[in-house]
């Protein structure tokens, strides 16, 4: 075979390289990294698998978001390998806060919870602000910047007076009353007025009504002329939207034990009272017309009662007399003096011609000691004032309901007679030989006498 032949015939046959052990090696730059190695199934996790990769801060969407309340929170933090772990708290994880250094804008941490400061002004969208920074260096340095959240407040959609149900329905009643404010999330909040609690952030308008300054509550119009058409009420507005309203409509009854108690400081005053009777058509009702003039103080008091269940009381009352003054205490004894005391020094010559001298004290009588001052008498209580004279007219059609109508003039008490005074201690008698004796003690005032009760005036019924 010669060499053209045997070029030809291998080009016909099929070409396959045979590859050797270093040829099937890949190249270097097509080696796999040692940490996607790692990362590979059964190959061991390397250190940057326990690295904290992603912190995100979570807080209980359940609790109302506004001014004043406490919003629990937590950190939720995960490792490139997917590993999970929570903050105690909210999270009910077992990852401690001492790592964490929290600020608030808008608010405080304390404890796991952030509270929303109480004068925060926030209008719809406004949200605050938590961050939160490493504490200790072994979390990658000191204040370094871990995670910010934005945490939106809830917002007022409207607003409704409330009240306890059980409501008078007379000029005078006391109705407890508050505000409950629906928020964007759904949920409410109430709030009550009181004596210590102030309803701010809401403006109100009064109708017929006024806020109390003894209870702190709506109190009805005592007089009935100032109100319209049987009905009063009140509008509670959203300060910062007055949009966002209620009102409370209360519509009278004037089924209430009425008083009219006129006291004086010494005799009663006489009233002027008079009396009639209509069919009032808003509440379906017959009501006594009442009206009750002080003489003394020029004034007069309106009063509108219910013939079905309302009641009138009227009273002239006289003052309480004056108490009388205490006695004053009578003043001690001055105490006697002491005797006088002496030396006498006597010198004698002995036998034997040597001196001795003897000393001999001597004490004087004691003087006796001062009489204790009497006690002064108590002043006599004052008289009580009169009762008042009640002059009652009324018409024809009122007859029926006299019973209806009580008139008391009611005569005040007399005063109390002041106590009298102590005697004074006598004084202590000095010593002495003999001791002086003690002084005598000083009798005691008497006491005052009670002031005598005024009289009663009179009630005079006259039909016009």
């Amino acid at each position: 075979m010669n060499a053209l032949y045997l070029a030809v015939l291998l080009a016909a046959m099929p070409h396959k390289p045979v590859a050797s052990a270093r040829s099937e090696m890949p190249a270097r730059s097509e080696m796999p990294a040692k940490s996607e190695m790692a990362a590979k199934p059964g190959m061991p996790a390397g250190k940057k698998d326990t690295v904290v990769q992603q912190y995100r801060l979570r807080y209980d969407h359940k609790v109302l978001r506004i001014p004043g309340q406490s919003i629990p929170i937590g950190i939720l933090t995960r490792t490139a390998k997917g590993v999970s772990a929570e903050t105690k708290g909210y999270l009910n994880g077992d990852q401690g806060w001492s790592k964490y250094k929290i600020e608030v804008q808008g608010g405080s941490y304390s404890n796991g919870k952030i509270k929303i400061a109480k004068s925060t002004q926030y209008l719809k969208g406004d949200s605050l602000t938590v961050s939160v920074y490493t504490r200790k260096w072994f979390l990658g340095g000191k204040d370094k910047f871990l995670v910010t959240q934005k945490i939106p407040y809830n917002y007022e959609d409207s607003i409704a007076v409330l009240t306890t149900g059980n409501i008078g329905r007379a000029p005078g009643d006391h109705v407890q009353f508050g505000v409950r404010t629906w928020y964007n999330n759904h949920q409410f909040a109430d709030r009550w007025a009181s004596k210590k609690k102030k309803l701010t952030g809401f403006v109100f308008a009064f109708d017929g009504t006024h806020l109390s300054k003894s209870k702190g509550d709506l109190t009805i119009e005592v007089d009935p002329e100032k109100i319209s058409r049987d009905q009063v009420g009140l509008t509670a507005m959203l300060a910062k939207d007055s949009a966002i309203r209620d009102s409370l409509r209360i519509t009278l009854d004037y089924i209430a034990a009425y008083q009219c108690k006129v006291v004086a400081a010494g005799d009663g005053h006489d009233l002027h009272v008079t009396a009639d009777v209509y069919d009032d058509s808003l509440i379906h009702a017959k009501l006594l017309r009442i009206d009750v003039n002080d003489s003394v103080a020029k004034k007069t008091y309106h009063y509108r009662v219910n013939t079905n269940g309302g009641s009138m009381a009227i009273s002239s009352i006289g003052g309480t007399g004056l108490d009388g003054r205490d006695g004053l205490d009578g003043a001690s004894g001055s105490m006697g003096s002491d005797g006088t005391v002496s030396v006498d020094v006597e010198t004698t010559t002995n036998p034997d011609g040597t001196t001795s001298t003897t000393t001999n004290t001597t004490e004087g009588p004691g003087s006796d000691g001062g009489p204790g001052g009497n006690g002064e008498d108590g002043e006599d209580g004052g008289n009580g004032g009169n009762g008042g004279n009640i002059f009652i007219r009324y018409s024809q059609a009122v007859a029926q309901y006299l019973s209806l109508i009580k008139a008391v003039s009611a005569p005040g008490n007399g005063g109390s007679g002041g106590r009298g005074g102590q005697g004074g201690s006598g004084g202590i008698g000095g010593t002495g030989n003999p001791p002086g004796n003690n002084g005598l003690d000083g009798m005691s005032g008497r006491s005052g006498f009670d002031g005598a009760a005024g009289q009663k005036g009179k009630v005079v019924l006259t039909a016009i």
